[in-house]
């Protein structure tokens, strides 16, 4: 029987090369090639994004599993406090932008897609994955499948800002300076940058 831990690992890593791959540049010339407008493509990911997330969760739900620790009274309170931080984190990064727009319920604006520079986006160049992984990794209370999903998702967000960082450097050359500015996972500057600064 296969464990528990191998098959969350080995369909979040399906789940992520099909992500990045459908968000990718090949994928979405080959839809507008076929008439698909960028905004409509955008809401047709955003939804398949979704749906496979919730079957991801079902079967990781569906698979044995085992208490592994859970924290209460104080020792619990810093974990509440990073997570209520990840909370506070991921409103901000919304606010920066225009979700209906993110999320291919408005069409992108004359130019096509562009990064935000303001709000939050001033000092994390991916402050969304910063919070859900503080959301998930802080948690008091975890089984050994719910540690192993909070892993499997924040290597898929390193991993996936790397390629996100490609395509954008691909649209917006200026996007390099503002990468050489602003630390991609937390306010600290040069410090804490993914790996995509280095290449």
């Amino acid at each position: 029987m296969i464990p528990s831990a191998a098959i969350i690992w080995l369909t979040a890593f399906t789940f992520g090369l099909s992500h990045s791959l459908l968000a990718g540049n090949p994928c979405k010339a080959w839809a507008a090639a076929r008439g698909v407008m960028p905004s409509t493509y955008r809401l047709l990911y955003s939804i398949l994004a979704t749906v496979l997330t919730a079957l991801w969760l079902w079967l990781v739900h569906s698979l044995p599993d085992a208490p592994l620790y859970a924290f209460t009274g104080m020792p619990a309170v810093p974990l509440y406090a990073l997570q209520a931080a990840g909370l506070m984190v991921i409103l901000l990064s919304f606010r920066a932008f225009d979700a209906a727009v993110f999320l291919g319920l408005k069409p992108l604006p004359e130019g096509g897609e562009s990064f935000v520079e303001s709000g939050i986006y001033r000092h994390m160049r991916h402050p969304m994955y910063t919070g859900f992984v503080l959301l998930m990794l802080a948690s008091p209370v975890h089984s050994i499948n719910s540690l192993h999903v909070a892993l499997a998702v924040s290597t898929y967000f390193i991993i996936g800002s790397i390629f996100e960082e490609r395509r954008m450097l691909a649209a917006h050359p200026h996007y390099a300076g503002y990468r050489r500015r602003v630390s991609a996972f937390l306010p600290i500057g040069s410090f804490f940058r993914s790996p995509a600064d280095s290449q």
